[in-house]
C-alpha cells in the first residue's frame, strides 16, 4: 500500500500554502522521503508517519514541507520562507507567551489540538462557506486551488512509492 495520508490529510496544508506564499509560479517537481518512525508496526498496513517533502518551482524557488503525525509537545505548524532579500518566520507552537524557568527545565504551555489553535480560521471557513450557499456567490479560493494542491500531494505519494523525483506532469490532470 502506498503511503498517502501523511500527504492528503496533513501536508496537503502545506503544499497549498506553498503555493499562496510563492504567487505566480507553479510546481514543477516533488521529492518525498516518508518512513513509519513513531509507528513502525504500522508500516506493513501503509501508515507513514513522518515525511519530508521538496517542491521545485518553475521560477527556480525550492521548498520543504515536512510532518509527522508523533509531535508530543503540541500542535505544531511553524515556517519559514528566505531568500536574496532576507527571511520572514511565523508560527510558534507556545499557546501564550508565558514560560516557566525552573529546576526542571523551561516549560511553555503549547497548543495540543488543531482545533484550538485555529478555531478562528475555522470560525470564518464555515461562515464563508454558508454565504456561498445562501447567495450562490463563488467560493474563494476556487476548487482549482484545491486540486493544484492535491496534484502536489498524489506527486510526493508517487514519489514516496518509487523513491524518484516526479514531475507534475507526470500526475494525472483533470479535465474541466
Amino acid at each position: 500500500m502506498p503511503p498517502s495520508g501523511i500527504f492528503l490529510e496533513t501536508l496537503i496544508h502545506d503544499f497549498d500554502t506553498l503555493r499562496y506564499i510563492n504567487p505566480g509560479a507553479e510546481p514543477v517537481e516533488v521529492y518525498a522521503v516518508t518512513d513509519a518512525l513513531a509507528y513502525p508496526d504500522l508500516k506493513d498496513q501503509g501508515l507513514q508517519d513522518t515525511a519530508v517533502v521538496l517542491v521545485r518551482f518553475d521560477n527556480g524557488a525550492m521548498a520543504t514541507a515536512e510532518a509527522s503525525f508523533n509531535a508530543v509537545y503540541g500542535y505544531d505548524i511553524r515556517g519559514e520562507v528566505f531568500g536574496s532579500a532576507g527571511m520572514v518566520t511565523a508560527g510558534d507552537i507556545r499557546r501564550t507567551t508565558a514560560t516557566f524557568h525552573g529546576a526542571d527545565g523551561v516549560a511553555s504551555d503549547t497548543w495540543r489540538r488543531n482545533i484550538d489553535l485555529f478555531h478562528d480560521a475555522y470560525t470564518a471557513e464555515l461562515a464563508a462557506f454558508v454565504d456561498c450557499a445562501r447567495t450562490g456567490a463563488a467560493p474563494d479560493p476556487t476548487g482549482r486551488v484545491a486540486r493544484a494542491a492535491l496534484a502536489i500531494a498524489l506527486a510526493a505519494i508517487r514519489s514516496a512509492a518509487t523513491g524518484r523525483p516526479v514531475r507534475l506532469e507526470e500526475v494525472e490532470q483533470p479535465a474541466y
